[in-house]
């Protein structure tokens, strides 16, 4: 089933904005942005086909769990019933200083932007299923709105852009310059599999284990291994290997930091009776260019769920399965984003 509170609320949020700008002369000027957004009515789907979990999970992630008499029944059968809610809780504050400096033919300009965004749900679906399963859900309560960092938006991102501009005879060449170094990516450690009974493969955050704590769990064949891959698997990763003992936060991870630096090249042509012909050059990433190391963006899931570990349960005892060859966190992107581009436009004006 898949309905509508009939209460439900479209989007509504406060925002505030604050703007601060300064000449200093000389050519340099600085400003400050602050805004700051509160969820009034955000959309979050529930599951109402559960009731509150009475039951436990067995071994060292001992989670409250949805029993037999936790799910409502339709026709003798477990029942989903997907239902778009209201929930207040979100908010986001951007904050964005900037300096520029201004010449005759140049300009240069820094800036930063720091966000803290977190939400009850960041749905990334258009059907409400969807957006149940794939939103990593409160670890005492499925059902229950948690506050948590947003999967959308850089946590840190610096910005520089400059441009110069000379002219000749009949003709002009204008050089600028983007760089980018943002580090965001948020994701989820989750299961691969439903370990509350709450409908859902896909949002059931993982509970990190100590060393000891792995001796202590159950793995579907050749344990001994994969308890020494799942090791160190959390070892290499800093924050699994920080929060050991935890349960993984919702979308509490970043991604490592990317770069990326574009340059555009205009050359005009001045003709007479105020016709222009321009030759434009775009290098997109062109770091990657000069080194295939550059400019090339790291990422543990493409969906924000990474699920390291597989998961079945049996009456409330839990199997584990951890895939030897897991190694690395982190792989790198190939797709555009990752590499250079090339861009050639003529345009004739008059």
């Amino acid at each position: 089933y898949c309905v509508t509170d009939p209460d439900f609320k479209f989007p509504q949020v406060w925002r505030s904005n604050l703007g601060l700008d300064q000449q200093f002369g000389n050519g340099f000027a600085a400003s400050l942005d602050v805004i700051y957004t509160k969820d009034i009515n955000a959309v979050m789907v529930r599951n109402y086909g559960l009731k509150t979990p009475t039951a436990r999970l067995e071994g060292v992630d001992n989670r409250p769990i949805y029993g037999g008499n936790d799910r409502v029944l339709v026709f003798g059968s477990p029942t989903n019933a997907y239902v778009v809610t209201n929930t207040n809780l979100g908010y986001s504050l951007n904050v964005s200083p900037q300096i520029t400096k201004t010449w005759r033919n140049a300009s240069l300009m820094l800036g930063y932007n720091y966000l803290d965004a977190q939400d009850a749900a960041s749905i990334d679906a258009e059907i409400s299923s969807d957006a149940y399963d794939r939103n990593p859900a409160n670890v005492l309560n499925t059902n229950t709105a948690e506050l948590a960092p947003s999967l959308y938006g850089n946590r840190h991102r610096v910005i520089t852009a400059g441009s110069y501009r000379v002219k000749y005879g009949n003709m002009g060449t204008s050089i600028s310059i983007f760089g980018e170094w943002a580090k965001g990516g948020r994701y989820s450690y989750t299961y691969a599999g439903d370990v509350n009974n709450d409908g859902s493969a896909l949002n059931d955050l993982i509970f990190i284990p100590t060393d000891a704590q792995i001796d202590q769990m159950n793995f579907s064949g050749d344990a001994a291994a994969q308890r020494s891959a799942l090791k160190a698997y959390i070892a290499q990763d800093d924050y699994l290997s920080e929060n050991r003992g935890a349960y993984a936060t919702k979308y509490g991870a970043l991604s490592p930091w990317y770069s990326r630096l574009d340059m555009r090249i205009l050359q005009d042509l001045y003709l007479p009776g105020s016709q222009t012909v321009q030759l434009s050059i775009d290098l997109l990433n062109f770091g990657n260019l000069i080194n295939p190391d550059w400019g090339v963006r790291q990422f543990a899931s493409q969906t924000g769920l990474l699920q390291p570990i597989g998961v079945t349960t049996t009456n409330g005892s839990p199997t584990y399965t951890f895939d030897t060859n897991q190694k690395a966190t982190f792989f790198n992107d190939f797709s555009l984003a990752s590499r250079w581009q090339l861009q050639l436009g003529l345009r004739y004006s008059f």
